[in-house]
């Protein structure tokens, strides 16, 4: 069965309709309001004197409330399951954990251009083939590990394992791998101090670790919006071990 649309529906159904201009006087002409009556206000407020009529109210009123809790309970089952649903459609590649920790990326690092005008995110694919063909042409390209977290970005040299520049995620804006060459990828980031937007060009070693490190770049996003609406405090005291993608 179903919860009936009107009163008047209802009350054709238990076959009182000669009580709807009480219900609708009394200002009970909704069948959310029927849902809420004490059996006390059919005689106080609605004069409903004969007994049998006010046992067949009640009853039908104790029904439709069932009815009406069975609906509310399978709607929100309904919505638990579409919002699992939806989450479970973006598999991202790493936890969170390891996402607040930090992955790392085997890169080579071609160099930053500054981008100007509005259509900066256009300029990436043309500054990813001027960067790649300056390298070409002028010395080998320095291999780094781009460490990814929930923080942002972070250039760590090979050798000595020490930060040469680092991004926060609030300062990155865009990032795409270049349509000519799938090994390379890149990403924007804008020094708010003096409002300059840099394109950074990164050599993955495999497109499948191109893909990846862009793929982690747009998780950490999500994750970084996760923890500042959870303001969870056991998140930035995470210490463990950098997971490392791939290897030089």
């Amino acid at each position: 069965g179903s919860v009936p649309g009107t009163v008047e529906e209802w009350l054709s159904s238990i076959h009182l309709s000669k009580y709807l201009n009480k219900f609708i006087s009394s200002r009970m002409g909704s069948v959310s309001r029927v849902l809420e009556i004490w059996e006390v206000e059919l005689t106080s407020i609605l004069n409903i004197e004969p007994i049998g009529h006010r046992k067949r109210i009640m009853k039908s009123i104790r029904d439709l409330r069932t009815l009406q809790s069975s609906f509310d309970e399978a709607e929100k089952r309904k919505r638990e399951n579409k919002s699992k649903s939806t989450e479970q459609e973006t598999k991202w590649l790493h936890s969170k954990e390891d996402m607040i920790r930090g992955v790392d990326y085997p890169v080579r690092y071609f160099g930053s251009a500054k981008l100007t005008g509005p259509e900066s995110t256009k300029q990436s694919g043309l500054i990813c083939e001027q960067q790649q063909n300056k390298i070409k042409s002028s010395q080998k390209v320095p291999e780094f590990r781009l460490r990814i977290s929930a923080s942002g970005v972070e250039l760590i040299d090979k050798q000595t394992q020490n930060s040469t520049c680092s991004y926060h995620i609030e300062d990155i804006s865009f990032v795409s791998r270049d349509k000519a060459n799938l090994l390379v990828f890149s990403f924007i980031s804008t020094d708010r101090k003096i409002s300059i937007k840099m394109c950074h060009v990164f050599k993955a070693h495999t497109r499948n670790q191109a893909y990846e490190a862009c793929s982690t770049i747009a998780q950490s996003f999500e994750v970084a919006f996760q923890l500042k609406r959870e303001g969870n405090k056991k998140w930035s005291t995470l210490r463990g071990k950098i997971l490392i993608v791939g290897s030089m």
